[in-house]
């Protein structure tokens, strides 16, 4: 599969969640948003130059409720493709990105979220719970060298909460959602210092590659803020803005991947 095929695949893999809407039961909620992304990067394995850049995303969620506490533990799954382009200040050389993130999260509402209800009124909902993550992705870099790109991967298990305001503006229906994931625990990849990825995977050099997630060596975080307004009964307009930061320093190599989003796009309650 040549680059352009997987820059591709990367961006359209969120859109994929979107075929099971058919099958929605009441009080399930899915949304799809495109934007706009500002990129800041950093990779020691590539260069000891910061990238700075822009790009573009998609994203998908979907939450439904389950059976269980009396409906108010809800299912969201998450999935969000990058695409990225940036360069350091010399302005010599560029970096293409890439980046895919899916995530499921079991949220227990403390208030009933009725989306019918709160159309109606001004009021609080908030929900946390856990959940499990992964990111994957690859920055490549086209100064070329022995080597030029570097792989990203993380599977951890995460805290994932909400707090949602319905309110009415102008008489008109609003619904502002933040949300924030942090992972507790798990588990990333990284090479060595000075090791390259023909080691690792043809010749198989285990070198403390897969390295444990905490705050002090790969802290990563994810926060979404967005508003709703309500366009018809079970459809809205939402706008948000994301910040994604992920960042870690082991086995000699430091790397940042911090990301800012505009997002607009639908949501819909069925």
């Amino acid at each position: 599969m040549n680059i352009r095929k997987l820059l591709i695949l990367i961006l359209l893999l969120p859109l994929t969640g979107l075929q099971a809407q058919e099958t929605a039961r009441y009080g399930r909620e899915s949304s799809t948003m495109f934007g706009v992304s500002n990129v800041n990067q950093w990779d020691t394995y590539l260069s000891n130059e910061r990238y700075h850049g822009g790009g573009i995303t998609a994203l998908s969620q979907i939450s439904r409720p389950t059976h269980w506490f009396d409906r108010r533990l809800y299912v969201q799954h998450i999935t969000q493709g990058n695409l990225a382009l940036a360069e350091p200040r010399s302005d010599k050389h560029k970096s293409i990105s890439g980046f895919f993130h899916w995530q499921v999260a079991w949220q227990y509402q403390f208030l009933n979220d009725d989306n019918e209800q709160a159309t109606k009124t001004n009021r609080w909902s908030g929900a946390a719970g856990i959940g499990l993550q992964t990111r994957l992705g690859f920055v490549y870099n086209t100064l070329g060298g022995n080597n030029p790109a570097s792989a990203r991967a993380a599977l951890n298990i995460i805290a994932s909460g909400q707090v949602r305001r319905h309110f009415a503006l102008w008489q008109k229906p609003f619904v502002a959602t933040l949300q924030a994931d942090v992972p507790l625990t798990g588990a990333f990849f990284t090479p060595d210092y000075g090791q390259s990825y023909y080691e690792i995977f043809s010749l198989g050099h285990y070198s403390r590659n897969v390295r444990a997630v905490n705050p002090f060596k790969a802290f990563q975080t994810n926060l979404l803020l967005t508003l709703d307004y309500r366009l018809k009964h079970n459809t809205a307009l939402r706008v948000g803005c994301q910040g994604q930061y992920m960042q870690s320093d082991a086995n000699g190599l430091k790397t940042q991947d911090f990301c800012h989003s505009i997002l607009v796009g639908f949501v819909r309650n069925l």
